[in-house]
Order: C-alpha cells, then structure tokens, then sequence
C-alpha cells in the first residue's frame, strides 16, 4: 500500500536548518554563560574564601596589639634609674569614623576635650588616615582611672572606641642620666626597617633611642600584648573574644651609681665637659656629660622651640661628650709616651735633657709651656711638671710607629664598649695612616708634637679613663662595661716590666702630692689621696706675634680656649677607681679639670671607704 508523501517546499528547508542553527549557537551560549558563573563561584569558594573571610573580619572584629612594659634600670645598689607608669588610653579605628566632630562630641559625657586638643587630634587623625589606614590609633591624653571605668562600663554604648593600658617611660634623674641612659621614643622609619615584625603595627610603641635603652633594647622591651574584640555595625563593642597578656622585658642592673652620678653632674655645672668614675676592673660607675637635657621631655613628646634651643646651644647639651668628644689628650699622653719608650728600650728613668723653654729640629722652633723652661729634667720630674721639651726628645727617639702599638694596648684609637651608638672610635695615627687617609708621608714634627698629645691624636673621655685604670691595676687589659652581669676579671699584663709601672706611678703620685706638681693645688689631703696627670689641649696654632703679645687663654672667645683635661686614680696606695675629666675650652688642666677630679674623688671615699679606714 502507497503511502502519500507530501513534497517539502524548498523555501521552508532552509528556514528550519537556520533556526537550528540558531537554538545550537544560544544553547551554546547558555551553557558557556552558566559555566562561566560556576567557575567563578568555584574560584571563589575554593581559592578567594580565605581573603573574604579576612575581610568580614575585619570589618566584625578588631585586633590591638598591647605596648609591653620595659624592664626596669637600676644602679648598682638596686635604685631605680628608669622605670614604667601605667596610663589609660582610648583606641580609636581612624577609617570606620565618617565625621569626627560627632565622634569627639559624643565622648562630651565622658571625656573633657578642650578645642585645642580636639584640633589638633583631628589633624593627626587625618594624617594617620593617610599613612597608616587600618591601624589602630591612640588618643594621646592619659586618662584617670575613673573616667576609663565608666568608659568601660558605658562601652555597649560608645562607637569606635577601646579602652587600653598602656605604660610610660619615666627617669628617676632624668637630667643626670640622660645621655649615658638615654630615653625612648617612637621609631622612625629606620628603625622599622630593623625592628622585630611583632612589634611593627602597635600604636604608640616606643623604643630606646640611645644610650642603655637603645643598646639594650632586645632585654628590656620585653613582648607586646593582643586583644581582639567583636563589633556591632555602629562600631560599639560587643565582646571580647582573645586576649594574650604582654611579657613585661628584663630588668638591667647597671654599674652606675646614682648618688655619684648627680654628684657629678651638679659638680660640673654650667661648664661643658663630662667625668668618667670606672673601677680598675673596668666597672663604669659614673658617666655624665654637661649641659644636659630632660629625657623625660622626649619620652613624652618634646615641642619644637625647646628642640631647637638645644640645638643653638653652642655647648652641645644633646651630644654624649663622655663618649663621643674627641679631644687631643695633650699632656695626659705623656705617660703612656714614657712607658712606650721605656718598654721598646728607647730611654730609662734617668734619662735627662735641659729644658729651656723651648727647642728647635731642622729649623723649627717648639716651645715649653713653660716661660724660661724646668732647668735639667729626668722622667719623674718631666711628668710631675710636665715638661713638654723632654717630650718633644723621647718621641724624636721612639718614633711614631711604636708609639701607636703601645697606644692600641691601652685602647687608644678603638672601641672601649661594644656596640654603643654614640660611641666615637677616636685616632692615633702612624706613618701608614697619614699615607692611607690622606695621601702624605710622616713628617718629624709631627712625631714630636704626638710627644705631648697633640696633632692628630684624637682621644674620648673613656678612652683616657679607661687608659689610666690600667696604669692603676698593675698594667692589665680591662674591659669597660655597663652591665653588672659582665665579667670584670682583669685581662693580660699590657705593661711588662713592673719597674717602668713603678717609675709611672711615683711619677703621678708627686704630680698631684708634691710641691711644683701641676695637681698640687687639687690634692686630697689625708689618709685617702689620688693622683693623676693634668693636659690642656690647643685647638689653635700659637703664632709668634701672639707669644709676643701674651695673649692670654681667658681673653680669647670660648671656642678658641684650650681644652682642659685630668686624668688619674685613687687611693694612691691601692688604686681601685679611675677618673677622667673633661672641660671643654676651660684653660690649662690644672684650672678646671683637677679642682672637679678632686671634689668627685672625695666624694668616692665618702661612698666607698668608711670613715677612718686606711685604703
């Protein structure tokens, strides 16, 4: 049986074929649509999750870290020289406050703000907001404690805010102690360069600056603390949800002694200049510089116009003169010059020359301090009188070269503390470093000036203490310190022949104890006596016109007066404390320096030796 097929017009084929077509392409683009969408929900479930679950965090909790609070200094009998006070503080999240003025108007029933405070919250508030957007930030007013508890109690209540604890740094004798303890501050970028990462991002950290609390930073900071808190949308607190207490930093125990430092420091009073008191064994009990700073001013924040009145000030109150001054030593190098040359076989004791009021090498006239000289001189009058033309001879003969070695065993031209910022290294030259730092030969006037410390010779206040306490042990190698813990044995034998420390030592002795000693007039009568040698220092060259004049030291403006200087140790027959004394542009060394060596010596025996006890 035929079946009746009807024919398919042409027109209608190719209208199907091209709505096929069509329904492929859509359906095509359907599925890749769909399949677009659920690779990027995929994407972001499975590799994005973690970076949006950070951000609801964020915007739900809050995290503040907590300023650890800084172990305690004290001296070496247990007195604190810088400690912590607690102060309450509120945090604030600068990029969740639209409009500050509610903010600060909102806290009117809790907190008195003055419209100066506010002003200039709100422009460090700005300021924050650009550099440090999502850190926490401190309103800088301390608070008492019944403001924050009701803070505390109204917090459901208040937006933005977290009370905290924070500490403060506060010195005992912050004048006294200022440069050789130093202070804390807030780290610039410097420092967060070298900063531990746990402590970048905690506001209002502050870190030691100089000083003790900057060389030992890593003891006392200690560890920060970290609360994380959940918020409401209005920013109003709603629990606490973690809270991990910070670990108070070490305690230092220094060798300072409180009561000697502000001794000192009172002692020096307006000059400019420092004293080093050190045991023999190289244990630093004062190290004060003059003019000196309130370190508490720049703990808390100092203000401009008194920041730059300490930099006009042309005596330096902000530099460490004790350790970072360099001074020629001028004649308390004589010493180690006689030692050098009586060790290296050059001259003895007895070695003598007529001082005349001065001399001449090849031509060069070189004068005595001295007007119609010291007559015949051996080494222990050279040194009790300090005769510079005796000088002048022994280093023509020692020569420069061996000078320097003996000058690098008693720590000349080197550190004397590890690693302390202010510190400055000094120079004592030799043929090889002129050469080498700036391209001439060594010349013989030079070594012959070296003879009486001047020149190049470039000295710290701690060295010369330092060189003298190992004249006064016996000739061993010390190592001055700060810290208690140390080890403060001495060292190897620097002088070898125990008859040249001897002939030294007399020679000291009646410079301070015998008539025509140049410390005669500073000497401390009674059964506890010290000694030492006296320098003075030009920082000028004396021309013939002005010998001629006889222009006087007191006459010239101060910066163009000599240094004074004093160095020694006591008691004299059993030396246990050494002294270095510095006054900057204070005259002959016998003026200045001695007189305050003196008062500072005595007051070391009243500290350390009880009344009628024989050293």
């Amino acid at each position: 049986m035929e079946y009746f097929s009807p024919k398919v017009k042409k027109g209608i084929e190719s209208k199907s074929k091209t709505i096929s077509r069509r329904g492929f392409v859509l359906g095509l683009a359907k599925v890749a649509f769909f399949g677009i969408i659920t690779s990027r929900l995929a994407y972001l479930q499975l590799f994005k999750s973690s970076e949006f679950k950070q951000l609801s965090d964020r915007n739900r909790y809050r995290e503040i870290k907590e300023v650890p609070e800084r172990g305690i200094i004290y001296d070496f009998k247990n007195r604190i020289i810088a400690s912590n006070n607690q102060v309450y503080l509120l945090s604030i999240f600068p990029s969740e406050i639209k409009n500050l003025n509610e903010f600060f108007y909102s806290l009117r029933p809790y907190i008195d703000f003055d419209i100066l405070e506010i002003k200039r919250f709100k422009r460090e508030i700005y300021r924050h907001k650009k550099t440090k957007k999502h850190q926490a930030y401190i309103i800088d007013k301390k608070l008492p404690w019944k403001v924050i508890s009701n803070i505390n109690y109204n917090l459901s209540n208040i937006s933005y805010v977290q009370p905290i604890v924070s500490f403060e740094r506060t010195y005992s004798h912050p004048k006294e102690f200022a440069h050789i303890v130093g202070y804390v501050g807030e780290p610039n970028k410097k420092d967060l360069e070298s900063i531990s990462k746990k402590f970048l991002n905690i506001p209002s950290l502050k870190i030691g600056k100089n000083g003790i609390e900057k060389k030992f930073e890593d003891l006392i900071i200690g560890s920060p603390g970290k609360s994380v808190i959940e918020i409401n949308a209005f920013g109003r607190q709603l629990k606490q949800i973690s809270y991990n207490q910070g670990i108070k930093g070490k305690n230092f125990n220094s060798t300072l002694d409180s009561e000697l430092q502000v001794f000192a420091n009172k002692t020096l009073g307006n000059e400019s200049g420092s004293v080093i008191v050190m045991t023999t064994r190289g244990e630093i009990r004062c190290c004060t510089s003059s003019p000196s700073f309130d370190a508490n001013l720049f703990t808390y924040g100092i203000n401009s116009f008194k920041y730059k009145k300490y930099l006009r000030n042309e005596k330096k109150p902000l530099s460490n003169k004790a350790l970072s001054s360099q001074y020629p030593p001028g004649s308390t190098l004589k010493m180690l010059v006689a030692i050098s040359a009586m060790e290296n076989g050059i001259v003895n004791s007895n070695f003598k020359i007529r001082c005349k009021e001065s001399t001449e090498y090849f031509g060069q006239k070189y004068h005595c301090w001295k007007e119609k000289g010291h007559g015949v001189v051996d080494m222990k009058k050279a040194i009790k009188e300090s005769c510079d033309i005796y000088f002048y001879e022994v280093a023509r003969l020692l020569g420069v070269d061996r000078m320097y070695k003996t000058a690098l065993k008693f720590g000349l031209g080197q550190y004397v503390l590890d690693n302390f910022l202010e510190e400055k290294k000094g120079v004592f030259p030799n043929t090889k470093w002129k050469k080498k730092y700036i391209g001439q030969p060594w010349y013989l006037g030079e070594t012959i000036i070296a003879g009486i410390g001047q020149g190049y010779i470039q000295t710290t206040p701690i060295q010369l203490c330092k060189m003298i306490a190992q004249i006064a042990n016996g000739g061993f190698k010390i190592k001055p310190s700060l810290n208690a813990n140390d080890n403060f044995e001495l060292g190897e034998k620097i002088i070898e022949n125990d008859v040249h420390l001897k002939i030294i030592k007399d020679s000291l002795d009646i410079a301070t104890n015998e008539w025509k000693g140049t410390s005669y007039n500073s000497r401390i009568k009674g059964d506890l006596k010290f000694c030492g040698k006296t320098g003075t220092s030009q920082v000028r060259r004396i021309s013939q016109r002005q010998r001629e004049l006889d222009i006087k030291n007191k006459d010239l403006p101060w910066k163009f007066r000599d240094h004074s200087l004093f160095t020694g140790y006591g008691p004299v027959s059993n030396p246990e404390y050494a002294i270095s004394v510095i006054i900057d542009h204070g005259g002959s060394g016998s003026s200045k320096a001695a007189p305050i060596a003196k008062k500072v010596m005595q007051k070391v025996f009243e500290l350390y030796y009880p009344k009628g006890t024989n050293a």
